[in-house]
């Protein structure tokens, strides 16, 4: 008798994460998906001698200190290089002039908020006393170790013993939204500091935490870029006996009894197997391929109420010039605006791709100048490609002359120009209106479980993104360990990370 058969649907970083752990496992897995390259969002393309990055920004566990570095192992990815952040941004105000840099020195970090904000003494202490609380603790793997469909009262216990430390921080007024927590903020250069040092609806234990592994070192770059970490994912599910099939989209699941007995390609092509997972855009699997016949109340009401994060439209440039002294991201609340989506922005991120010369050739660098924007003006431009170009084309000059007032010469300078809509990441990963994490980020979400099984049909398990309560690097991987958790939990077996043995519940 063979090996049970898995098929996954989607090479993105929750796909390969399944592969992984299900050929760890004893399961014989094929990976089908629609591009001809793994990582899904995290995606790279070469323009001429550059390197594009649309993918990860930044990540926590890459070096040893952290519980999460050993998932970094098991999944192959403690092989990708790393930079160290040594400031996770700087905050440009040019209404006022001020500037800050977010440090990993928590002194520095302080002292320059109470020297720039001292009418905010007091939530300035509270929020440095926080962060450097949170830091003196490893809360990397909280609420990830197990799924949370496993979970006994006595685990609960168990994971709130081991984590007391870092639970009072998780706690009442920290869990409100940043939006909410400015509300008390009087200087209204703080307040913009805050609300965009991430998202404005993440509780504001999440920037305690970001900025307390930035405090520990354990925030990294990927020198080599997105594509980097993916392919040491593959490499890494290869070496284990998986395999993939690239340029195979698929289009149906095949259910048989309120069972998934397969998948169906475009070109018609029938693969069966044993079992099904979905890396893949939830809504899509869910209420397209297999017509919503498989939810509940819960599942619905994510899927009507709950939001997505806004997309981005990127423009990136190859510039024959250094910008050695730039933070590699800089946020800056800007005098004047740039039009997208016929809306005036003047609140702009930066990324310089300085840390690494993998992006582009000696004494050159990539800029990629980042805008939120809306779905729908995209989506509906694309049905007349002319104009879409043209406006792309338009966003590209008016960043140019932006950039150029604050950084003279890059006009002259640039010799690679990509824009990168919503429209452009949704062709390629097909994700429900282009969003590059998932779910948005809110209080509600941190504290809900994003359930990997459909009610009703079994041998189905979802894993990515949209299977947790938000998207991410780290939560993504955990999701194909968990999947895979859960099906040997269902079959009875053990589950092996490694060499190791740990029993399912």
């Amino acid at each position: 008798m063979g090996k049970p058969k898995i098929i996954i649907i989607g090479a993105g970083l929750g796909g390969l994460s399944t592969g992984i752990y299900a050929q760890l496992n004893g399961y014989e897995t094929v990976i089908y998906e629609k591009n001809p390259v793994p990582g899904g969002l995290a995606a790279c393309w070469k323009r001429k001698d550059y390197l594009i990055d649309g993918g990860i920004h930044f990540l926590t566990g890459h070096k040893p200190g952290l519980n999460l570095y050993r998932v970094f192992e098991e999944v192959g990815v403690h092989k990708a290089e790393y930079v160290d952040i040594e400031t996770y941004a700087r905050y440009i105000d040019e209404r006022s002039g001020i500037k800050v840099d977010i440090s990993a020195d928590l002194d520095k970090f302080h002292s320059d908020l109470l020297r720039l904000f001292p009418d905010d003494q007091r939530i300035i202490n509270k929020f440095i006393k926080s962060t450097r609380g949170m830091s003196k603790t490893d809360i990397s793997e909280f609420g990830f170790k197990e799924p949370m469909e496993l979970m006994k009262t006595k685990d609960w216990i168990k994971e709130f013993w081991q984590n007391r430390k870092a639970l009072k921080y998780f706690i009442g007024k920290s869990m409100k939204p940043v939006s909410e927590y400015v509300k008390k903020v009087k200087n209204p250069i703080l307040k913009e500091l805050f609300l965009y040092m991430f998202l404005p609806t993440v509780p504001v234990a999440f920037l305690w935490m970001v900025l307390s592994f930035v405090a520990q070192n354990q925030m990294g770059l990927l020198a080599k870029g997105s594509i980097d970490f993916a392919q040491k994912m593959e490499d890494r599910y290869l070496e284990l006996g998986g395999k993939i099939e690239y340029k195979s989209k698929v289009t149906d699941i095949l259910v048989e009894d309120d069972t998934a007995v397969g998948i169906k390609l475009e070109d018609s092509i029938v693969h069966n197997s044993d079992f099904v997972v979905s890396a893949i855009d939830g809504r899509t699997v869910i209420y397209d391929i297999l017509d919503g016949v498989y939810t509940n109340e819960k599942i619905n009401k994510i899927y009507s109420e709950w939001k997505t994060v806004d997309p981005f439209v990127s423009v990136s440039l190859g510039v024959d010039m250094e910008f050695k002294d730039e933070v590699w991201m800089t946020f800056f609340k800007s005098t004047d605006s740039v039009t997208i989506a016929e809306e005036e922005i003047d609140n702009i991120m930066i990324r310089f791709f300085n840390y690494s010369p993998h992006f582009a050739p000696k004494g050159k660098t990539v800029i990629q100048v980042d805008f939120e924007t809306e779905w729908e003006y995209w989506f509906v431009l694309r049905d007349d490609m002319k104009e879409y170009n043209s406006v792309k084309k338009k966003l590209a000059e008016e960043t140019i002359e932006w950039l150029e007032k604050r950084y003279p010469g890059i006009n002259n300078n640039i010799e690679v120009i990509d824009v990168a809509t919503p429209y452009t990441y949704w062709r390629y990963t097909l994700n429900e209106r282009g969003a590059y994490m998932g779910f948005l980020p809110t209080s509600d979400a941190f504290t809900t479980t994003v359930e990997k099984r459909l009610p009703g049909l079994k041998n189905f398990y979802m894993a990515g993104q949209w299977s947790m309560s938000m998207g991410g690097v780290q939560p993504v991987i955990y999701s194909g360990k968990h999947v895979i958790q859960l099906l040997c939990h269902d079959e009875g077996k053990e589950f092996v990370t490694n060499n190791r043995v740990r029993r399912s519940n």
